[in-house]
């Protein structure tokens, strides 16, 4: 699928992904992403962040989709809610905290945890207004024919806001309610088979 699709494709792109949410197949993804949302928001809150357990930041770690569960072991759960009190409380710009966060040099960037942790609590906290960004994102841009050029190097915090300006657009264009199901669908695209001689999607992948 490259930047010129018409609008039939997206419309079957974005009614295959329909489709294949109503069978149930994602499911599973939803469910272990976000069915815990609201949960999870809560111990998000500032009054919160110090009582923060080490189950509640493993469920985290694991709904992010993060895979050095024993390396992120190795923080402390104080470095781990100041970590978190700082990305989404502090008043410095968004590109600056992200990039704190996850620069291999950053004042806050916690052992384990990289763009995939950081971006996922930004979306779980706000996820009206901020996206994911991991592997299965940086696919679906690809295919869609969508991945800025400036994703791929540079300034962490920026190349972000370089990836939520692509996600912004995504939502209106397929109908996407938040950034959730913006995270969902990315994960849909990157998943799904296309035909090599049409920029089109391949249902042989559906129930994959």
């Amino acid at each position: 699928m490259s930047p010129g699709t018409s609008s039939i494709d997206r419309f079957e792109l974005a009614q295959a992904y329909r489709e294949t949410a109503q069978t149930g197949v994602l499911a599973s993804y939803w469910k272990r992403r976000w069915q815990r949302s609201q949960e999870m928001e809560v111990w998000l809150e500032p009054e919160a962040l110090p009582a923060l357990s080490e189950q509640q930041a493993r469920a985290l770690y694991r709904a992010s989709g993060s895979s050095r569960i024993s390396e992120f072991s190795t923080n402390s759960l104080a470095e781990i809610s100041d970590t978190i009190d700082f990305l989404l409380f502090d008043t410095v710009t968004l590109e600056a905290r992200f990039n704190e966060c996850v620069a291999e040099d950053g004042a806050y960037r916690l052992a384990g945890a990289g763009k995939e942790f950081i971006s996922y609590l930004l979306c779980l906290r706000q996820p009206g207004l901020l996206a994911v960004w991991n592997t299965a994102a940086e696919r679906a841009l690809r295919r869609l024919g969508r991945y800025p050029r400036s994703l791929g190097k540079g300034h962490l915090g920026l190349r972000y806001m370089d990836l939520l300006d692509v996600a912004h657009r995504l939502r209106p264009e397929f109908g996407l309610a938040d950034f959730r199901e913006v995270d969902e669908f990315c994960y849909f695209v990157s998943r799904k088979a296309f035909s090599p001689d049409r920029n089109e999607p391949d249902d042989s992948s559906r129930t994959s």
